[in-house]
């Protein structure tokens, strides 16, 4: 009888330790990490209002060594070091780019920006009927300008790393017209890393961009903003976010839409959810 008594009182003594053991964990485990939809919109805005302030640069400096009334724009960033108007008597040596004769293009320098991010481009000029032009003059009617962009840059608590590219052409240049209408193609990869007061963030994002009527008015001093026209983009990739020491991935995977409007705040579409871009300071704040 003893050692019946024995063996259950050790039996008892176990299921008890045992109890507290597991009433120990269940207090001490962190909680699981719970992302919201926000999590995945701030990885999506993130790269896209980036994407955007370098787009908007290309467009407002691109084609300064032809002789465009281009000037310094109020923007975060310039891709290029524009000191100010420039006049139709600019060409293309005294910006340093040569006339490849195998393609019939300008290449030009590469440029690093106040960012940090190398930009290299070249430039094809064309008469009315589509024929490559050797300089730029009165008769030059559309340009294409192909860039590459590749480099760090410091954001605001956080960094990215850049790789893009973008092909666009530019019509309009004809006579003595006072707009110029943007179409063509982007694309690239980004790896960003950022933090705010609520969690630290990366996001490795890859994805393709359409311009579609951009619209840019002259003299660009005094119309530093595009006054119509989209650039759309497909967003992609994959991040993680870090709360609490806790840290969860997430999936990226959204179309994102710019509408011009020829101020400062334009409409930005992130999936079904609207924001409105600050181009001066690449704010977006959700409606």
């Amino acid at each position: 009888m003893k050692r019946i008594a024995s063996t259950v009182a050790v039996a008892v003594l176990a299921m008890t330790f045992a109890a507290c053991g597991s009433h120990t964990d269940s207090v001490t485990a962190p909680l699981s990490l719970q992302l919201s939809a926000d999590d995945t919109l701030q990885a999506v805005t993130h790269s896209a209002v980036q994407a955007t302030m370098a787009d908007v640069d290309v467009l407002n400096s691109a084609a300064v060594p032809v002789g465009f009334n281009a000037a310094v724009a109020p923007f975060a960033s310039l891709s290029f070091g524009v000191a100010g108007p420039t006049s139709a008597a600019n060409d293309f040596a005294s910006s340093g780019c040569t006339l490849n004769a195998s393609t019939g293009r300008f290449d030009c320098p590469p440029v690093v920006n106040s960012n940090g991010i190398t930009v290299t481009r070249n430039v094809a000029l064309y008469d009315a009927n589509g024929a490559l032009m050797s300089k730029f003059d009165s008769t030059t009617a559309s340009m294409n300008v192909q860039s590459t962009e590749v480099g760090v840059r410091t954001v605001a608590a956080g960094a990215d790393t850049i790789s893009r590219a973008r092909n666009l052409t530019a019509t309009g240049l004809l006579g003595h017209n006072t707009t110029r209408i943007w179409n063509g193609t982007g694309g690239g990869t980004s790896g960003g890393y950022w933090a705010d007061s609520v969690a630290s963030r990366t996001a490795d994002t890859q994805g393709a961009s359409i311009f579609t009527n951009i619209v840019v008015q002259l003299p660009r001093s005094q119309n530093p903003y595009p006054i119509s026209g989209t650039i759309s983009r497909q967003v992609n990739g994959t991040g993680n976010v870090t709360k609490n020491g806790q840290t969860k991935p997430i999936t990226i995977n959204r179309a994102v839409m710019i509408t011009f409007n020829g101020t400062e705040f334009v409409p930005m579409t992130v999936g079904s959810v609207n924001y409105i871009l600050d181009l001066a300071t690449g704010k977006a704040t959700k409606q």
